[in-house]
């Protein structure tokens, strides 16, 4: 199963980034630390702590009420994650072009000019992984289907000169550097490396070029050339931007989001030209990943400072799913520059940015364990009681990760927590049970610390999905975000079974991976040190759909 759990076996990883003028090193340590030999050790996400305190029962009872949302100049794109194999070549997002807006004349504009605003397009469900579109070059756009990553920096895919690197198990061949008239590579002789380090000429360059390499702690590997060319990522999935549209772009409101305006948030972007990789990243289905984490070689920094989108933010949100099909089910949407309102079915509520070097990450402050289940934050039923555990630390949020890996200090409480509510022990064996039965699983809650100046006094804690005033009266305006057991369960198709995916391994940094995530939009605003979460179905078609409907009339 080629699952991206930061790349299939561990979330153990070891990002290799070396400069021009020495070795940078970035590191996650998930099962163990390992210490790189000459280089800048990496500053990690806090460790989580817990803290030995009583376990608390709170009963809860509450109502979605006083929606407040606030609107943002946003571009949406599609996200598609890694499930579909053998289809998804030829999938075309089965794209009705009847609703899709007429383009009536005089309406255009030309490319890199005026406001920016919302661009979307469809996510799909892979193995824990979501990738986007990104078309790349000129005058035919190719396309390369990559990772959305928060835990990495740099956009990185395989390129023509690249041997063995997984073209039969990708989406797309290989990115044609010649077919490409704005494809250059970084002359080191005359310009600096921003992600790797200047090299003598290899073969095919008659220039010093900048190298990059990266290596993972579970083997995988690869090593690329710091190139740039123009890209936009988004559109029509099976087809580039026609060129003789590239001179125009809708100006109207609206602007983003159909897939035909993807093109006019285009820019030169600096990335990976892969000429080696090794190990899972040959498997994998996407044919490269995006680094999204906060640094300026990340696809959204670079996309801010090409003056693309008007604000440095992006969120994600990925569909919750109680089962996924080699075919592909949609997955939700990547939206760079804001967040999207019509995505949100609670108001967006925020938390504090835990800084760590790159990383996103926030303080967790406890997590709770809910009996009979329940989907969302605030409760359903005055049967589902929660639990609570004691948590103190930073825990970092990483989009690549399939799954949640907690402290190792955590999970004799968490053990003895879910036996006494299941009556069953909790481990992460495959199981067998029906869906009534999944449903009534617990919900493990995750309390997390607000950030101050984000706080909305019109909200009722109590009464607003996404704050923890039920459940702690100290400090009602933290954040609390549900994990359902339709998030936190995998389902096998082949087999009918579930297996549970949030582990407790880790010594020291602990990771909420892709499935904590799950229905939920998530902001991530860097300049502000926010996290911003709203619970979301990720539904991107109907939203298309119905800004195209809009338009019509």
């Amino acid at each position: 199963q080629h699952t991206h759990r930061k790349l299939g076996l561990a979330p153990t990883r070891i990002l290799h980034h070396i400069s021009e003028s020495c070795y940078h090193s970035t590191m996650k340590v998930i099962y163990a630390a390992l210490l790189l030999a000459k280089a800048v050790p990496s500053i990690l996400a806090s460790a989580a702590q817990v803290e030995n305190g009583a376990t608390n029962t709170v009963s809860l009872r509450g109502k979605d009420e006083n929606r407040r949302i606030d609107s943002a100049k946003i571009i949406s794109h599609p996200l598609l994650p890694h499930r579909e194999v053998l289809n998804r070549r030829r999938l075309e997002l089965n794209f009705d072009e009847s609703w899709m807006p007429e383009e009536e004349e005089g309406s255009r504009r030309n490319l890199g000019e005026g406001p920016r605003h919302q661009q979307l397009g469809a996510l799909y469900q892979g193995y824990g992984t979501h990738y986007v579109d990104l078309w790349v070059g000129k005058p035919i756009p190719q396309r390369q289907t990559v990772i959305v990553d928060t835990g990495s920096s740099v956009t990185a895919f395989p390129c023509s000169n690249c041997h063995n690197c997984g073209e039969s198990y990708h989406t797309d061949g290989y990115f044609a550097i010649g077919e490409s008239e704005t494809y250059r590579v970084t002359d080191c002789g005359s310009s600096s490396c921003t992600m790797g380090y200047c090299t003598p000429p290899t073969e095919g360059y008659s220039h010093k070029v900048c190298s990059i390499r990266m290596s993972y702690a579970e083997g995988s590997s690869w090593s690329a050339i710091e190139a740039t060319d123009v890209v936009y990522a988004g559109g029509m999935h099976d087809g580039a931007v026609s060129p003789d549209e590239e001179e125009n772009v809708d100006v109207e409101d609206n602007f983003g989001d159909s897939p035909r305006d993807a093109y006019g948030f285009g820019f030169d972007l600096k990335f990976g030209c892969q000429y080696s990789i090794t190990g899972l990243f040959i498997s994998q289905l996407a044919d490269g990943i995006m680094g999204m984490e906060v640094s300026s070689n990340s696809f959204w920094k670079q996309m801010y400072s090409a003056g693309a989108i008007d604000e440095k933010k992006f969120s994600l949100c990925f569909s919750r799913q109680t089962t996924a099909s080699r075919k592909g089910t949609e997955a939700g949407v990547m939206t760079l520059g804001g967040f999207d309102t019509r995505l949100q079915k609670t108001p967006m509520v925020y938390a504090n940015h835990q800084w760590s070097y790159k990383y996103f990450g926030v303080h967790v402050k406890a997590v709770y364990i809910r009996s009979n289940g329940g989907e969302s934050a605030l409760p359903d039923s005055d049967e589902q009681v929660v639990h609570k555990l004691d948590v103190s630390g930073g825990i970092m949020i990483d989009s690549g990760t399939t799954d949640t890996y907690l402290p190792l200090k955590l999970q004799h409480k968490f053990e003895a927590l879910w036996r006494e509510i299941t009556g069953a022990p909790y481990s992460n064996d495959e199981v067998e049970i029906s869906h009534e039965d999944l449903l009534a699983l617990p919900t493990v809650l995750f309390q997390l610390e607000a950030h101050a100046d984000s706080i909305d006094e019109e909200l009722d804690p109590k009464k607003t999905v996404g704050l923890a005033g039920l459940v702690d009266a100290k400090n009602p305006q933290d954040i609390l975000v549900a994990m359902p057991a339709t998030h936190y369960m995998e389902y096998s198709v082949e087999y009918d079974i579930y297996k549970p995916r949030i582990y407790f391994t880790q010594k020291s940094d602990a990771v909420l991976g892709a499935n904590f995530m799950m229905g939920h939009d998530i902001l991530f605003d860097a300049e502000k040190g926010r996290i911003g979460f709203s619970e979301s179905d990720c539904d991107y078609m109907s939203i298309v759909q119905n800004a195209a409907s809009s338009t019509r009339d």
